[in-house]
């Protein structure tokens, strides 16, 4: 794909309101976010993307999905707009098919594009695949050295290794996490979440 411009991406960072009923979501500070190294070649296709994401910003995920499903029928193996497709559909509650996306996206990329990776294992969470979750942020983890794609890794295989009840392991990577990602984006609200969730999975083990 030749390279010719970056994109906008939407970040979601999403309140889990319970560690055991993943259906119940709210979202809390919502960030956009400009990531190099994400390219279309063809403007129609480019132009198409940044409506889904609108619309999708505003909850038209119907008519998000519309216009991601028109970008690609000009550029059916843009990987940006595959994962902006899954976000899309995460958001709708429509965790099948957003796993489906995020994977055709990341195979794209040749398993180099980490948004989708990373998003992957959020949904797996929600979808309680939480071994799928945890490899493949295990994945993201060895193969990146990116602070804000780790630090979102990092908070992912937490929630899914609190999934499996395995508050240790959920621990030692939110100790990770206070120890290298001060300076992320919302690191405060994800070390308070993680915090609360750690401590009822510790007291739900006892």
């Amino acid at each position: 794909m030749r390279l010719t411009i970056l994109f906008t991406f939407l970040i979601f960072i999403i309140s889990l309101t319970s560690c055991k009923d993943n259906k119940k979501v709210s979202i809390e500070n919502v960030q956009h976010k400009s990531i190099p190294g994400d390219y279309f070649e063809n403007q129609e296709a480019k132009k198409l993307n940044d409506k889904g994401i609108e619309l999708s910003k505003t909850g038209n995920y119907k008519g998000g999905e519309s216009a991601f499903f028109k970008s690609l029928e000009i550029e059916p193996n843009n990987p940006t707009t595959l994962s902006n497709l899954g976000l899309n559909r995460f958001l709708d509650y429509d965790y099948d098919n957003a796993i489906k996306y995020y994977q055709k996206s990341y195979t794209i990329s040749d398993s180099t594009y980490h948004i989708p990776a990373i998003n992957l294992g959020l949904t797996y969470f929600y979808n309680k695949e939480f071994a799928k979750g945890i490899e493949i942020t295990n994945y993201v983890i060895e193969h990146t050295n990116d602070k804000d794609i780790l630090s979102s890794a990092y908070v992912h295989r937490a929630l899914n290794y609190l999934g499996k009840n395995e508050c240790d392991k959920a621990q030692t990577d939110l100790n990770y996490i206070i120890a290298n990602f001060q300076e992320s984006r919302n690191t405060e609200y994800h070390i308070k979440d993680l915090t609360e969730k750690i401590k009822n999975c510790v007291q739900h083990r006892v």
